[in-house]
């Protein structure tokens, strides 16, 4: 086989082995982050919640890897607390494809291995079958070609048993993959085909980018360069409309690629120099070494050697960083071909020795006389170098005059700049104390408007104290006093006697309404039976003179719960329901309280006409500044954003 043309069919091998990154991976995107962060916060169920915030941390281990393993950390905390099997099965599959994508695949599969038992144990077919092709894919990338085959069957007879297309097509394009791996590429093009088939069926066309990549793998290996094209550039396009910066630039990068091998080198300039954007974008820098060796062989083929060595050198420093292996012999290969274009054969000679010793199974007995002749060359310029070595020395006497001039000016920028760091230094130190300082201004306030609150709070108790124990009491005496002179006087002065029955009604209604007063100042439901009856109460006692009807609904609410937090949260209540009755016009109210991990929420919802919470605020509504007020001293959080219909839901948190 002529060796150019098997270095350029393992050049594009592995290039596009970043390609054949398992299927069950989704596409990062801010969006879905945001609108998945949304749910989570609305939703009340459980094991509901333990699944959105599994897919939070799928989604951004696409954008941050290191992120993932903190997202598997805590949903595990929060499995652990709510006793799921099931999320602490999630927290283990998410830590164990996190382990995967960072190469420590031993690792990974000890953790898939646990995910497999505890999903058994739950008989959850779809975990089952995720396990079984988790496992596949690790063991892919280990070489374990039969361990592999064996899981991903598995993982396609349970999924099609149980009707998840979704993960029999990612499965297909794991066997694909492997397939075209071992150089089947029948096998694995017709894996590769059901995949993507099964996937446009179903609507899965973010995951038809992964897809499309593998059969553009598999057709380049297979010789079949326009088709391999076309496929990739699907995957690209899908790539960029998903806005998958990294996913784009490899796709982009193997497109240069395959241009390069129909030398096409002027057309594929642009595709590797996007790829390379993407990449460095999507911070993936050991991704970059392909495009950067691509574009090192587009300006060989170009004829442009001085340009080919800057990415090649670029290239090769990531490579040594990075301690990576693939594709070092194409490095090697692209940098000896730039020397010898320059004439510098003694430099060539190095970098193919070095493709030599990496793979000398490789070279045959032309690559030697190749070899042979470069040396021919070295040897002849060397004696033209011997000529130039007089000129050399001419050339190095100016040299050190320049590098005298060169040390000053240096000393004098290195003065400029310690100057400017010492500059940035106080003004950082500045700032610094200037945020102290506000930080203890704010908590100064926060301490003012809390004993405020708290004097507030004490006053109306005492108020309700005296009305309920002083002024009530004595109009009970007062009233009691009347009754029994009105029985004396019913025989004796009859018209006197309904006159006072008349007084006796009137006093009996103020003594009903100093109570109210009192009730309303300081529930005494509060102290005796809680937050949740007090509330029920007020309820009742707010509508019940109005035509609203209204649903309350508590659980889990902690019997020892701070007084301070019961007030509160009991007078933001009164308030929101206040501005219900007189502003909102809502026929229906929907009230209800509960804990949340370590939270207590509040979540009021009426059906009303709404209400603009940000010009409220703006004008410094009193009512609404009061809520505000209460929340704040309480640690809590205070939101407020239209019904899904009509109205307005209003959602208070406090910290528990």
């Amino acid at each position: 086989m002529d060796v150019m043309k098997f270095y350029s069919a393992y050049k594009t091998f592995i290039l596009f082995i970043s390609l054949l990154i398992s299927t069950f991976n989704g596409v990062a995107q801010t969006a879905v982050i945001d609108s998945l962060r949304n749910l989570y916060t609305r939703e009340n169920d459980g094991e509901k919640r333990l699944k959105i915030y599994y897919n939070i941390g799928k989604e951004n281990k696409e954008l941050n890897l290191e992120s993932a393993f903190k997202y598997a950390d805590t949903l595990e905390k929060m499995s652990n607390t709510a006793a799921s099997l099931r999320g602490q099965a999630m927290a283990l599959e998410l830590r164990g494809s996190s382990f995967k994508d960072s190469g420590k695949l031993d690792k990974a599969i000890e953790l898939f291995i646990k995910t497999l038992a505890l999903e058994s144990k739950n008989k959850n077919s779809n975990g089952i079958a995720k396990a079984y092709n988790n496992l596949g894919a690790t063991y892919a990338e280990l070489y374990k070609q039969d361990s592999a085959v064996v899981n991903y069957l598995k993982s396609i007879d349970i999924s099609e048993k149980s009707g998840d297309y979704s993960a029999v097509a990612s499965a297909y394009s794991n066997l694909g993959n492997l397939y075209t791996n071992q150089q089947s590429y029948e096998k694995g093009v017709g894996y590769l085909e059901k995949a993507l088939k099964i996937r446009l069926e179903h609507g899965e066309e973010k995951k038809c980018i992964y897809t499309y990549n593998n059969l553009s793998v598999a057709y380049s290996n297979k010789g079949d360069i326009p088709k391999a094209l076309e496929y990739a550039k699907k995957g690209g396009d899908l790539a960029i409309k998903y806005d998958n910066k990294y996913l784009a630039g490899v796709i982009l990068g193997g497109i240069c690629h395959l241009l390069l091998e129909q030398k096409k080198g002027e057309e594929a300039i642009p595709y590797c120099e996007k790829s390379i954007a993407y990449l460095e974008e999507a911070k993936r820098n050991k991704n970059l070494v392909f495009p950067l060796v691509n574009l090192a062989g587009v300006y060989n083929l170009l004829n442009k050697p001085e340009k080919s060595l800057v990415y090649s050198r670029k290239g090769y420093e990531i490579m040594m960083n990075e301690k990576l292996i693939d594709p070092l012999g194409v490095y090697y290969e692209e940098m000896g071909k730039s020397y010898e274009k320059l004439d510098k054969y003694k430099d060539a000679i190095g970098w193919y020795k070095k493709l030599m010793i990496l793979n000398d199974s490789l070279f045959k007995s032309e690559n030697v006389r190749s070899l042979a002749d470069i040396d021919t060359k070295y040897q002849t310029q060397k004696k033209e170098t011997e000529i130039a070595q007089q000129n050399l020395k001419i050339a190095q006497q100016q040299s050190s005059l320049f590098r005298q001039r060169t040390w000053i000016i240096t000393l004098f920028l290195s003065i400029l700049v310690i100057g400017l760091l010492g500059s940035l230094y106080y003004n950082r130190l500045r700032l610094k104390q200037k945020t102290l300082m506000d930080a203890a201004i704010i908590k100064e306030q926060r301490l003012g408007l809390n004993a405020v609150i708290e004097a507030q709070d004490a006053e109306r108790k005492r108020i309700a104290k005296d009305l309920h124990d002083g002024i009530a009491q004595e109009l009970v005496a007062l009233h009691l006093g009347i009754s029994a002179l009105k029985h004396k006087l019913v025989k004796t002065a009859p018209t006197e006697a309904k006159e006072l029955n008349e007084l006796s009604q009137q006093l009996d209604d103020s003594c009903t309404e100093v109570r109210n007063i009192s009730h309303t100042m300081m529930p005494p439901t509060l102290e005796l039976h809680g937050l949740a009856p007090s509330l029920e109460l007020l309820l009742r006692n707010t509508f019940q003179h109005t035509s609203l009807q209204f649903e309350f609904d508590s659980e889990n609410i902690p019997g020892n719960l701070d007084e301070k937090v019961e007030i509160g949260v009991y007078r933001i209540a009164q308030e929101l329901l206040n501005n219900i009755v007189k502003h909102s016009n809502a026929a229906q109210v929907w009230v209800k309280l509960f804990r949340s991990d370590n939270s207590l929420v509040l979540r009021i919802e009426d059906n009303g006409k709404g209400f603009d919470y940000e010009q409220a605020r703006m004008k410094g509504s009193m009512g609404l500044l009061n809520i505000l007020s209460r929340v704040s001293t309480l640690d809590g959080i205070f939101s407020f954003e239209p019904a899904d219909k009509s109205g307005a839901v209003s959602l208070v948190k406090i910290p528990i």
